[in-house]
């Protein structure tokens, strides 16, 4: 009735490279080389909040090394219209996260999880190609010019160099094969068995027809010792199972709620899109709006942010340290005025907080609505635009810094691509 969906070799590697090199940015800092623009900043910002926190997670992906080869299930709900692509690829993996604070581990989580990867590709993009620099006119690759031209240092905003992994997220499996399911059912089967051998004591003590005396142990434990050990087992797995059902049950109805939303998203967003932009990619609209969202989580200073354009206010979230998408979105509402679009959505996350040298993991909801020209539409080709101060006309990395830095006079990022224009609790 319904098919498991297999993504291709291709997405197999962009995911076991993102694997690896995601660890390697929670171990030494170094950003993942396969990250988009967006995520790469998001990551930048996270990092400098837990250096200044004197926080440092370490993960690992215990067993990735055994499921390497293994083709990932493509999740992606949702039809693209245009050249821009996008799907979700996933794997489940064993991982362990460790918190550490000013040096000393404080909190530890190993887990099966599922992990989703957002990857998004831009059709006949060739990033090898020539190009002139707009301004001079020299001649590099379209890569290179993502760190602006050499010759005369002009930034541009620029598209991603596809295919790139947008966004990420981690959701909790309960399996029998995973490893740490194993050591956590361990005690209540032994606990099973010891329950069972104490009632089966109980019962022959009580009976009154046993007498050590004169009664042949090894025959008595002997007759008793099979039942004991398989109704021990069976009432320790009895008693996990009820346990684990039991959080399931309470899972499910939490999550309940936030399903018909959810989906009413996903049916609803790309309708009303298609009638601003043709080539709209809703996996990579919610990656880049998670992108945004932990942008302005991890950002300490908003007056000089480029991707946030809404009413001053101070970043009220300085003690979350991590945060992951639980796979739920929810549009609130939709509009076009003046010829800007405006999406207003609702996130649930599982956040990690630190306050002095205790962790605490919080699922919360977030807020925000984000704003773009109509003008600004993707077109579903790459584009190119040089940034220059139309105060002063120096050049400068926009996608980061609002506002000039030669001269203070604000770019406004929404002319060109998705901005925050409200951000808070849901």
């Amino acid at each position: 009735m319904f098919g498991i969906v297999y993504s291709s070799d291709s997405d197999n590697k962009i995911m076991n490279s993102f694997v690896d090199e995601y660890e390697v940015w929670c171990n030494e800092g170094k950003n993942p080389d396969i990250a988009s623009i967006d995520l790469d900043f998001a990551l930048d910002l996270q990092k400098k909040r837990l250096d200044e926190k004197g926080v440092r997670i370490q993960t690992a992906f215990t067993d990735k090394e055994t499921v390497k080869d293994e083709t990932p299930v493509n999740a992606c709900t949702a039809y693209d219209m245009g050249e821009c692509k996008s799907n979700i690829a996933t794997k489940t993996y064993e991982v362990t996260e460790k918190y550490f604070k000013d040096g000393k581990k404080k909190k530890k989580i190993k887990d099966r999880f599922f992990f989703y990867t957002m990857i998004t590709r831009l059709e006949n993009q060739n990033s090898e190609v020539a190009c002139s620099c707009p301004n001079c006119g020299a001649v590099s690759s379209v890569r290179e010019l993502l760190d602006g031209c050499k010759n005369c240092k002009t930034r541009f905003i620029m598209d991603d160099l596809f295919p790139k992994v947008t966004n990420f997220y981690f959701v909790k499996t309960y399996s029998l094969a995973n490893k740490s399911t194993k050591k956590v059912l361990a005690p209540y089967l032994l606990g099973g068995i010891a329950a069972v051998a104490a009632f089966t004591v109980w019962v022959v003590v009580k009976d009154g027809t046993f007498d050590p005396a004169t009664a042949n142990m090894l025959y008595e434990i002997g007759i008793r010792a099979i039942p004991v050990l398989l109704g021990g087992l069976l009432a320790g797995y009895l008693a996990w199972a009820l346990k684990t059902l039991f959080g399931l049950f309470v899972g499910a109805a939490k999550s309940i709620p936030m399903i018909g939303p959810h989906f009413n998203c996903q049916k609803r967003l790309p309708w009303l899109m298609k009638e601003v932009n043709p080539n709209f990619s809703y996996e990579y609209f919610i990656g880049k709006v998670l992108a945004l969202l932990k942008i302005m989580i991890f950002s300490d200073d908003y007056t000089n942010l480029a991707v946030y354009e809404g009413n001053p206010m101070k970043n009220p979230f300085g003690d979350i340290v991590d945060i992951k998408y639980r796979g739920v979105s929810k549009l609130n509402s939709f509009n076009v005025t003046n010829g800007c679009c405006y999406v207003d959505m609702t996130v649930y996350a599982t956040t990690v907080k630190n306050k002095n040298s205790s962790f605490r993991v919080k699922n919360e909801k977030f807020r925000l609505t984000v704003c773009r020209s109509v003008n600004a539409m993707d077109d579903g080709v790459f584009t190119m635009k040089k940034v220059t101060c139309k105060s002063c006309g120096a050049s400068f990395d926009a996608t980061r810094e609002r506002n000039c830095p030669y001269c203070g006079n604000p770019y406004h990022l929404g002319n060109d691509d998705w901005v925050v224009v409200s951000f808070g609790k849901g």
